[in-house]
């Protein structure tokens, strides 16, 4: 049954917004509040320059431990605290300073400044702590840190307060350096007499309960005593502190005397070194709170800075002997600990060689009794371990890894490693030895098995490398043998691995690639390809990987035409190792194929296409211009008067004709247009791509015009015209050899008319006016 009118698992009002772990927060907030609060107005009581300057000051300490142990999550709520007690002072005025201005700014500026000092401090300390291990008071490099930013955060929250009690007038310049180190010495007494204390005994706890909500055991059984045995010391004590301020006026010696409370030192260093640091914090704490509230009871505010003298001689001393009596107790815990779960056994003996100490898990196995000699009960010790172990032992040196052997309570023998070290007393007078022994029966009589084993082995293996090193030699003179075959090879070769990088190449291999061997090995051998190729023959390799061979035809460096042949090497598991790679100069027979294609395609005279590649590119232009839906002209030229050149100058003079003739065709036209010898003196111009019919005529009339300028011959100048006849694709013909049907008939027409002209094809009436 529901006990509210709420859903399962709500809280009404303020409560259901906050998560567990935000209430703690809270709480722990609230408290530090009214704590600090408390603090303050209790150091008010022990104030100078008008209570205005702390002689013991607490609430520096809950400041700097709120700071360094929440870092920047604490600024906001100590500003908070801070700040109401500016904000608190102002409305509650007038102003505690006569000469100051009641202004809220000056009351925010007195209370916040010095936040901002100590959180300097912590942050450097926190920063200083960051990768450490042991940042705690048992460490002296931690106390060290701590208490060297304790003293910055103090130096500068003094230096700022000072300066603000200097520039309201309320204390003259003279005044400065004692309000300056009053202040100082005030507010470090309050962080190492309160920060520890908070630290040691509630910082561990707090981070628990705020993360888990669970608060460990507030105060720890020292040593298993009675629990009310430390609360007697400590109340002992504070007797002692009151004996001690109070004796100078009981033997009549007058005013305040500050050194007999010195004297406390001797049973706070007892009670430290028996208590550790979770002791002597509270002792120091409560000491300094006794002797805080003894010197203002009295009024002793003229001699106030001896006993704050004391003060800090009584927090350094039971801080730093704690840490070194928490050190040594961790020290002896932790050799404790690891004695009783250790396999090992872990001994001591005096400087007689008697057994004084055995521990760990082998000492109740082996049983071994104390006060013997440590020889007694020894089995065995091989030779080479007894004289190692002599010679230490004579020399009081370390000694490791000697071997010997006991019989443990059942009789068994156990074989055991032993290592030790000397120790020396405080005197540094030789003291005895100590260090471990491991069982390794198991390891030795397995070590013992083996060793006939491996006599056997040795033997084996003996032969196995002689046969081993015959087949190696072998291989070598195989090798040498291969390499000079290689060498000596007409043909370049090399051995590249899966990656395709040189292993090895031979001489022939440097020189058609123009490469040193030492700039080819470790490097791709398509690096021996000329760049513009070597993406065309890494696709050809990647095509015909899985083949066992393949071959290709490419350029070298310097431009020559070589042939590669390649051959897959695989291991056992077929997996491809590398490759066989041979080149082979082809340039030569590139050469020939060259000139024998020209030969079969270009006209040996004037160098212009031949009629075979004129019917070529002409069925390229009209399938072109098929898929691109474009016009095609194809001129049809023959020249008008060459019949008498050759009569009259002869026929060299016409063939040099014929040369400067192809010459102004080819300076007529575009890169993209063909212009072909027929035969004779007809010649054709195939031009791809014409955007409209006049375009072609406008390139006829070029071509008459600059063919009818005269020509300078060996033999003399030499003038000529030339006929022209026009057809188009697709307009006037679908096949190219209706087109040069078409072309040839117009040509006809053109000199017919009168020649030294163009005709473009007109169907049937231009087929009527050409001749047969």
């Amino acid at each position: 049954m529901p006990t509210s009118g709420f859903p399962a698992g709500e809280k009404p009002g303020f409560s259901r917004r906050w998560e567990p772990e935000q209430r703690r927060w809270l709480a722990v907030w609230i408290v530090y509040f009214v704590l600090w609060y408390a603090a303050w107005f209790g150091s008010v009581a022990l104030g100078a320059f008008g209570n205005s300057i702390s002689l013991w000051y607490p609430p520096a300490g809950l400041r700097f431990f709120a700071l360094l142990t929440f870092g920047w999550r604490a600024v906001l709520p100590v500003l908070l605290t801070e700040g109401s007690l500016g904000v608190l002072l102002w409305a509650t005025g007038p102003s505690p300073f006569p000469l100051m201005p009641a202004a809220l700014g000056n009351y925010l500026e007195a209370t916040l400044s010095p936040v901002g000092c100590y959180l300097l401090a912590a942050l450097a300390l926190r920063t200083w702590n960051v990768g450490r291990t042991n940042n705690n008071f048992a460490d002296q490099t931690h106390t060290g840190r701590f208490l060297s930013m304790a003293l910055l955060g103090g130096v500068l929250a003094a230096g700022v307060g000072a300066a603000r009690l200097l520039r309201t007038d309320f204390i003259a310049s003279s005044q400065f350096p004692e309000a300056w180190f009053y202040w100082l010495v005030g507010d470090f007494i309050g962080v190492i007499t309160l920060t520890p204390l908070m630290l040691v005994h509630l910082s561990p706890r707090l981070r628990d309960w705020l993360q888990w909500g669970r608060w460990r055991q507030p105060f720890p059984q020292a040593q298993r005593k009675p629990w009310w045995l430390w609360p007697a010391y400590l109340a002992g004590l504070l007797l002692t502190l009151v004996i001690l301020f109070k004796l100078p006026l009981w033997l009549g010696l007058g005013g305040p005397r500050p050194f007999p409370t010195l004297f406390i030192l001797l049973p706070l260093a007892w009670i430290a070194i028996a208590g550790g640091l979770s002791v002597s914090t509270l002792a120091i704490f409560a000491l300094d709170a006794g002797l805080a509230f003894l010197v203002a009871w009295h009024r002793y505010q003229d001699v106030a800075l001896y006993y704050q003298l004391v003060m800090i001689a009584v927090a350094l001393m039971g801080l730093l002997l704690g840490g070194v009596t928490e050190a040594r107790d961790r020290a002896f815990d932790l050799y404790r600990d690891l004695s009783r779960v250790s396999n090992d056994l872990l001994w001591d003996t005096n400087e007689d060689g008697r057994l004084t100490q055995l521990n760990g898990e082998l000492a109740w196995e082996l049983a071994p009794s104390l006060g013997r000699w440590w020889r007694t009960g020894i089995r065995a010790i091989p030779v080479e371990c007894r004289k190692m172990l002599s010679a230490a032992i004579q020399a009081r040196r370390p000694f490791r890894e000697v071997m010997l052997s006991v019989c443990n309570h059942a009789g068994e023998l156990r074989w055991l490693r032993v290592n030790g070290l000397p120790y020396r007393d405080d005197l540094g007078r030789f003291a005895g030895y100590r260090g471990a022994a491991t069982d390794v029966t198991s390891q030795y009589q397995a070590e013992r098995l083996l060793a006939g084993y491996t006599q056997v082995l040795q033997r084996e293996v003996s032969a196995k490398t002689t046969e081993l090193q015959r087949i190696n030699r072998d291989l070598v003179f195989s090798e040498q043998r291969y390499r000079t075959m290689l060498a000596a090879a007409p043909v370049g070769v090399a051995e590249v691995d899966a990656a395709g990088r040189c292993q090895y190449v031979n001489f022939p291999w440097c020189v058609l690639t123009g490469q040193a061997a030492t700039a080819v090995l470790g490097h791709s051998w398509l690096e021996g390809i000329h760049p513009s190729q070597r993406s065309e023959a890494e696709q050809l390799m990647e095509t015909r990987q899985n083949r066992r061979t393949g071959d290709g035809e490419f350029q070298g460096l310097a431009d020559q035409w070589l042939s590669v042949h390649w051959s897959t090497l695989y291991d056992g598991d077929g997996a491809i190792t590398g490759a066989i790679v041979i080149l082979n100069d082809i340039t030569d027979r590139r050469l020939r194929e060259q000139e024998n294609w020209e030969l079969a395609h270009f006209d040996a005279l004037t160098q212009l296409p031949n009629r075979i590649l004129f019917w070529d590119r002409l069925e390229y232009a009209l399938r072109l211009a098929s898929r691109n839906r474009q016009l095609v002209a194809l001129l049809w030229l023959d020249l008008d008067g060459f019949k008498a050149i050759n009569d009259t100058l002869g026929h060299a003079a016409g063939d040099e004709l014929l040369r400067q003739v192809s010459q102004r065709l080819q300076a007529s036209l575009r890169e993209s247009d063909t212009a072909a010898r027929m035969g004779g003196d007809e010649f054709t111009v195939v031009l791809a791509t014409v955007a409209h019919p006049e375009d072609a005529i406008g390139v006829a009339q070029k071509i008459i015009d600059q063919i009818h300028q005269p020509f300078t011959l060996p033999q003399g100048l030499a003038q000529v015209s030339t006929s022209i006849g026009v057809a188009l694709y697709p307009d006037h013909a679908s096949t190219a050899k209706e087109l040069v049907h078409c072309a040839d008939l117009a040509m006809y027409a053109a000199k017919n008319a009168g020649k030294n002209g163009w005709r473009l094809w007109d169907g049937d009436a231009e087929a009527d006016r050409a001749e047969p």
